[in-house]
């Protein structure tokens, strides 16, 4: 079977090197590998693709508007693999990622396959420095022990996908990180569609991929910003999915329990969630503000249209 990976890069391009190496060490055959890359930057800055016999084929190609979403959608667009692959630039998985990735989709028959991502702090810190509230940001607290279908508590990471070529995946374009805002939400939007359009969708926890942390990611203003466009997305999300299953709590009386305000790693989480409860009520705001402008010009079209 073939298999394609699309990685978009903007701005990131020193880590393409760490992942390449990761996929070259991976247990499938290379004759049955391609490697997408998808140069989101406005101009072209990566180099053609220099393929060598014994590794997987590489193709670059540019997108010049900027979103993941966007980057991702043209990278498939590219993709002759029957199997899809979504990952990031400076995720590392490890080498029995595809091979497990594929077979759960051949022995359960699902559309897509989401798969087990662990943290991987680039400097010293560790899962045990970061609250649990603001680690999920990143990762994911819970997995199943076996492949399983989605449900909650469980929910996929875009850099660990895998999506059957037919029907064409998309990601929609009003979700995933844009320049400078940190939409996301993106996997979820299409793993609620493809589930209510009748596909199954499993969890994957033996095929890992672990995805890349750094210091820059963790500093207050930092979380704020992430927890605060992940409200937004949130409620992106919900103007598309009303239905759509959410975990989290968005009522800031649970953000502020005196419990949580007792401690640092409290206060921490505390001030993550305020920050996503307000991204969420301000988008709130404006998607209903953008339709009732939108009703009211239609509206005034439509008695024009009347009375001449």
């Amino acid at each position: 079977m073939r298999v394609s990976i699309v990685v978009a890069v903007r701005g990131n391009n020193d880590a393409l090197k760490g992942l390449s190496q990761a996929i070259g060490a991976q247990d499938w055959p290379t004759t049955d590998l391609e490697v997408i890359v998808v140069d989101n930057h406005p101009t072209p800055v990566l180099p053609p693709a220099h393929n060598r016999p014994g590794q997987p084929t590489y193709r670059v190609v540019h997108e010049r508007r900027a979103g993941l979403s966007r980057a991702r959608n043209t990278g498939i667009a590219h993709a002759n693999g029957q199997v899809i692959l979504i990952t990031d630039p400076d995720a590392r998985p490890e080498p029995s990622w595809i091979s497990r990735m594929v077979r759960a989709l051949e022995n359960t028959g699902a559309y897509c396959a989401g798969g087990r991502v662990e943290a991987h702090f680039t400097d010293d810190s560790t899962s045990t420095d970061v609250p649990p509230d603001v680690l999920q940001l990143f990762v994911p607290p819970t997995w199943p022990q076996t492949t399983t279908k989605l449900v909650a508590p469980y929910w996929v990471v875009g850099c660990n996908l895998a999506i059957r070529r037919d029907p064409p995946p998309r990601f929609d374009t009003h979700l995933g990180v844009t320049g400078n805002r940190h939409l996301s939400c993106e996997e979820l939007e299409l793993t609620v569609r493809a589930q209510q359009d009748g596909h199954l969708v499993v969890v994957v926890p033996d095929a890992v991929v672990h995805r890349a942390i750094h210091p820059t990611d963790l500093t207050p203003a930092a979380i704020r910003s992430r927890a605060y466009w992940h409200g937004v997305s949130v409620a992106r999300l919900l103007a598309i999915h009303p239905d759509a299953d959410i975990y989290d709590s968005y009522r800031l009386r649970d953000a502020l329990t005196p419990a949580r305000l007792r401690t640092r790693a409290g206060r921490t989480s505390a001030v993550a969630d305020i920050a996503r409860v307000l991204g969420l009520q301000a988008e709130r705001l404006l998607l209903a503000t953008a339709r009732l402008t939108s009703k009211t010009t239609d509206e005034a079209t439509k008695e024009k249209a009347l009375h001449g």
